[in-house]
């Protein structure tokens, strides 16, 4: 959800800053051990690229960024495949997976977990050389998974950037999410989370879906015609959720309540399309 997508956009942005500083550089290449990801997945080894850019010097710069931008964290990783070949005939590199454990940014934002990879950038190295600018030749595709726990999930929907449903032919009185008392149940696999609307306060729960239906939403309050409108609008809500930062688009795909870790948590997965590189001033 929207979620996820912030960080990994602000990432690419980072790299999209530093790359071209990497033109005026020169390093060499050191051997790298295969590290395995926030959720298990083998990570690739940097290669070298031309003019002695290098996967690893790339990623370097990210992450040095990246900690800058983040209020809080205990863990940043970002691995960027980037071969000679494909650098120097092709413009390309990737994949580009980032990852990361207890986030939180300067707006609230957080996630105990973070996985997020995008397959290739196809970049118009003419743009690098002329004016220091990388920009996409075509969109990069990818995916992303993210663990929230019940805090994390409260500072989700209440997130600046996370505009809850509005509610046509009802009253003017927009739907609020609150940020407290958010439960995350792995037995039923249910996260239940709170909201006002009509001076009233309403609880919904959430559980995964299934099929075209990813996500299904129960809402008890004590108006059953309006509890009914509000399950339907949050239902549409959240399966058809796309967000679009600065570019980048990320949608829905699916959700999972786990025991693992410390504390329950609910793990979302999400798809990423990426058509520009957001802008590196983006607060998020």
């Amino acid at each position: 959800m929207n979620y996820l997508q912030v960080y990994l956009t602000t990432v690419l942005g980072i790299c999209v800053v530093n790359y071209s500083a990497a033109f005026q550089m020169s390093m060499v290449s050191t051997p790298l051990k295969k590290k395995r990801g926030t959720f298990g997945m083998p990570m690739p080894i940097p290669t070298l690229g031309s003019n002695g850019v290098t996967g690893g010097l790339i990623s370097n710069l990210a992450v040095v960024a990246l900690k800058l931008r983040l209020a809080k964290e205990s863990g940043v990783n970002v691995d960027v495949t980037a071969s000679s070949s494909d650098l120097l005939l092709r413009g390309r590199v990737g994949p580009v997976t980032v990852t990361g454990r207890e986030w939180a940014s300067g707006l609230g934002l957080s996630c105990r977990a973070i996985e997020a990879t995008v397959n290739t950038c196809d970049i118009d190295m003419g743009r690098i050389v002329t004016d220091q600018k990388i920009r996409l030749t075509t969109p990069a595709m990818g995916n992303a998974m993210v663990a929230l726990n019940s805090v994390d999930f409260g500072n989700f929907i209440t997130h600046p950037l996370m505009k809850p449903p509005g509610l046509l032919g009802q009253s003017s009185e927009p739907l609020t999410f609150l940020k407290d008392c958010v439960q995350i149940d792995p037995v039923s696999g249910a996260v239940t989370f709170y909201g006002t609307y009509l001076e009233e306060k309403w609880e919904f729960v959430l559980r995964r879906g299934k099929g075209d239906q990813k996500a299904i939403i129960q809402a008890n309050g004590s108006d059953d015609s309006c509890a009914a409108d509000l399950r339907q609008v949050l239902e549409t809500f959240f399966n058809k959720m796309v967000f679009e930062l600065d570019g980048t688009f990320l949608s829905f795909k699916d959700l999972m309540v786990t025991d693992k870790g410390r504390s329950p948590s609910v793990m979302l997965a999400l798809d990423i399309k990426v058509k520009k590189f957001p802008s590196p001033g983006l607060e998020f």
